[in-house]
Parts: structure tokens; C-alpha cells; sequence
């Protein structure tokens, strides 16, 4: 794409190129804000169904800011350390994904100073928090889009977007360039200064506002010098600020040092759908697609990797699963050993299920007679494992030979080991190491009846087990 028309230029910044190291350590949960919980309910939009209802793609529930302060409690008990919220600003839709204005918070999750009371407090929890910018389009209810819609080719704001003639038309054939062909979300033209000006104000502001980062939506279909500057902005508020893009397929050219921190891990996703979900792919499979995924990648960037089992935009794993709860458990105790950020989607966590969207947008169960309770403990165990051991967090990762069908890998710190070994097979298998893996192991996790120790070693399938002990 010709980019001459990227004529801003930030201050000159020293800007860091490697993630923050927080991050590293960090649980993320991530929250679609209308589905979680509702702790306003005068804010409510006109129409609002009940919290139990199917979800379709133009309801709304009610969920909101005020929700999600009330759940803090919830979120520290989990062992969540930071959230990434879906969009908040002012938008017509209930996933906010079509802006109206980016600098209003969408009034049926709050105000402003709701928001501002969200991060205080969760900073006070010791938490962190990032929002969804969308930035590659807006919505046509946005005040640029609409001044074209009314004036025209007189319009000051006609090189915001890509139209082809005037007058605008809409519908299913409009004459203007739009995500993906939905009339509804115009592309904004990043080719105009303007344009990116009014961009980066904005990012100035929610920065400014105390957050600590960002998730971007569709970057791919930005200009990437935008992202330079756009990172060079962020950074110069907030060195330590966390930049996060949605890449579904190959991220080495977004983990430069000049644009994104990590991305959404989607092809380590898809690697894990096939070896614990499916069973679509032998051990060896899976060692080539992980190792494929952290080839010649910085260290640095494979620890801050956002590694999730689902989002907003696929399925419930779960119900990628076919609803076996073992192959979640299986895939969860992998999330929160592997090198990355474990990144969790509300109600993963207490079994929910769900095809794709809408489906995979169910509110949030709050009774816990409706939530899978083995499913919530394995993620509180496994998150305090991780927290209370920098070996999961920041240790180096080796591969070894297990035993035949067993996945098996090591984290290590300067004083102490861990031992992961997954049996994904149909059949129990025993765990054979080399001698100088054999000795020294104190099991410290399962996934199925019954911790064993290395002088039992069978695995069951679809069985895990975790071992540590002490470097000598």
C-alpha cells in the first residue's frame, strides 16, 4: 500500500522494543463487557432481555463497567492479574465494534468516571487492564461518516473514507470501502494526516486515562506505519504500557521491536485445538507446529505471547471438545506451563459452551450451582502453580523424550524444575525418561484420578501429570 500519505511524525522517544516485563508474568482474562455482569441496571439499553437468554447477534444483556468492579473479588480468586476488554466506546451495537465516538464511553456501560474508578481499583487489586481499539474502521453512525452522509462531496470529512462517487450509498452494495463489505463499518483512509492525528489524539487520551495497554482489532488492514507511530505514542506515556494485535496467521513481522508486543496467539490455538481437542495430530505434529510458532523469535516475544483457547471470534473450546472435560483440563494444565501468557475467555473458566458467534457470547453464569466446578478449581490451582513458581513464568523450555504418545517438556528456573507430560492417546501409557531426568521429582499436579509418582509411571489417557523439584 502506497503510505506517502503518512506524513505525522511523533517527538522524537527512546522506544522500547521488547515487551514489558509484566507481562510475562501475567494472567489475562478477557471480557466482553455486555456479557459479564450487570452491576448498573438503570443504565440498561431500551429492550434489554434476560440474563439467561440466547444470545443473537443485536441483543443486549446489560452487562457493564460497575459489573465488573463488583466482580474484582471474583477475578483475584481466580488468580486473573490483568483483563482485556472487547470495546467500550459509544456504538449502536452491543460488541461496540462500530464506533460512534471514541472518546465517550458507550453510556450503557458507564461513564467516564466509572471507568476511571474500574482502573483505580483494579490497580489497587493489583491488576492490570487493556482495551480494544478499532482503528482500521468506525461506524456509520460516526460523526465524520455522518457530516459525508449530509453534505456530500462538500463534506470537510470526504477523504476520511474511501468513497468511490457521491452521493454515498448504503445498503448491501455501498459505494464506499468497508470491512470485509458490511456498510456499516466504513474504512477510515490512513493515507489522510488528518485522519491519523484524530487517531492518535484518541490514543492519547485512553492512554493518558491510566490503562495499561492496548489490543488492536484487524491491524493487518492498517497501514504499518501507523503502528510505528502509533507505538512510539503509547510508549512515550507509558513505557511499560502492553500492545497486543489480532494476528490470526504468521506474527514475525509484527514482533519487530517497532510495532506490536505480542500478538493474539491464533496458530498456537489452532496447533492445541488439533492435538488436545481433535486429536487430529500425533505428538510429533505438535512439536513441529509449536516449534514453527517460536522459530526465530526473540525469547523475550515467546514469553509475552497471548496464548488462548478462544475469544469472541470462534468457538467455545469446550465444544471444540465435543463437551469431554478431560481434553479441557488437559489443554488447560498445557496453557499455564507453556512459555506465553495464559489468556482466558469469561466463562471458559466454570464450562461454559458455545459454537460461534453469536453462540460463543452467553452471559456469564453467576450461580455456582450452574458452573462446572472442577473446571474453576483446575484454573485457580493452576494459576497459583504459576504464580508461585518463575520456572512457569519466565523459565527456559526444553522438550524431551517421555515415553511413546507422550507429549513431555521442562521449564526451568535457577533453583527449581518442572516436569509437564501429556498423554493424549486412547490408551494409558508409562512415562520413561533418560536417567538424568529420572530422579528428584515430587508430583504436583494431575489431570485425571490420582497423583502418580515417576516410580509408578503409567499415564492414563487424556491424562496429565506435573512434577517439580529442586536444581541441585
Amino acid at each position: 500500500m502506497n503510505q506517502a500519505g503518512l506524513k505525522y511524525q511523533p517527538e522524537p522517544f527512546n522506544v522500547p522494543s521488547l515487551p514489558p516485563q509484566w507481562a510475562s508474568r501475567s494472567i489475562f482474562y478477557q471480557i466482553f463487557p455486555d456479557r459479564f455482569a450487570n452491576g448498573d441496571s438503570s443504565n440498561d439499553p431500551v429492550g434489554t432481555v434476560a440474563w439467561d437468554s440466547q444470545p443473537t447477534y443485536d441483543n443486549f444483556f446489560g452487562g457493564d463497567l460497575q459489573g465488573i468492579i463488583q466482580k474484582i473479588p471474583y477475578l483475584k480468586q481466580l488468580g486473573v492479574t490483568a483483563l482485556y476488554l472487547n470495546p467500550i466506546f459509544e456504538s449502536p451495537s452491543n460488541h461496540k465494534y462500530n464506533a460512534t465516538d471514541y472518546l465517550k464511553i458507550a453510556p450503557e456501560f458507564g461513564e467516564l468516571w466509572t471507568f476511571k474508578k474500574l482502573i483505580a481499583e483494579l490497580h489497587q487489586a493489583g491488576m492490570k487492564v487493556i482495551i480494544d481499539g478499532v482503528f482500521n474502521h468506525t461506524g456509520d453512525s460516526f460523526w465524520a461518516f455522518q457530516d459525508v452522509l449530509r453534505r456530500g462531496e462538500e463534506s470537510r470529512f470526504k477523504d476520511w473514507y474511501y468513497f468511490k462517487e457521491f452521493p454515498v450509498r448504503q445498503g448491501e452494495n455501498p459505494n464506499y470501502e468497508c470491512w470485509w463489505g458490511f456498510g456499516t463499518l466504513p474504512k477510515l483512509n490512513h493515507q489522510n494526516p488528518e485522519v491519523i492525528r484524530y487517531l492518535l489524539k484518541v490514543v492519547a487520551f485512553w492512554t493518558s486515562i491510566g490503562i495499561d495497554g492496548w489490543r488492536l482489532d484487524v491491524p493487518n488492514e492498517v497501514p504499518m506505519q501507523f503502528w510505528r507511530y502509533f507505538r512510539k505514542l503509547v510508549k512515550s506515556i507509558n513505557p511499560e504500557a502492553f500492545i497486543v494485535g489480532e494476528i490470526w496467521d504468521d506474527a514475525h513481522v509484527w514482533l519487530a521491536g517497532d510495532t506490536f508486543d505480542a500478538v493474539m496467539n491464533y496458530r498456537w490455538r489452532d496447533a492445541v485445538i488439533q492435538y488436545f481437542a481433535q486429536g487430529s495430530i500425533s505428538v510429533e505434529q505438535f512439536r513441529g507446529q509449536l516449534a514453527s510458532n517460536r522459530h526465530n523469535l526473540p525469547w523475550e516475544y515467546i514469553l509475552s505471547a497471548y496464548n488462548l483457547l478462544g475469544s469472541h471470534d470462534t468457538p467455545r473450546f469446550l465444544t471444540l471438545c465435543g463437551g469431554d472435560r478431560r481434553k479441557l483440563l488437559a489443554a488447560l494444565a498445557f496453557q499455564f506451563t507453556y512459555p506465553g501468557i495464559p489468556a482466558l475467555y469469561y466463562g471458559d473458566e466454570i464450562g461454559l459452551e458455545g459454537n460461534k458467534d453469536p453462540d460463543c457470547r452467553k452471559t456469564m453464569k453467576w450461580n455456582e450451582s450452574d458452573q462446572d466446578q472442577v473446571i474453576l478449581e483446575a484454573n485457580r490451582t493452576l494459576a497459583k502453580l504459576r504464580h508461585d513458581h518463575e520456572a512457569l513464568q519466565t523459565g527456559s523450555y526444553y522438550e524431551l523424550y517421555a515415553g511413546d504418545e507422550i507429549f513431555g517438556f521442562v521449564r526451568s528456573s535457577q533453583t527449581e524444575q518442572f516436569l509437564v507430560c501429556i498423554n493424549m492417546s486412547s490408551d494409558s501409557r508409562c512415562i520413561r525418561l533418560s536417567s538424568e531426568w529420572e530422579t528428584g521429582w515430587e508430583p504436583v499436579y494431575a489431570v485425571s484420578a490420582g497423583l502418580v509418582g515417576l516410580h509408578c509411571p503409567e499415564l492414563p489417557s487424556l491424562g496429565v501429570r506435573i512434577f517439580k523439584r529442586d536444581r541441585r
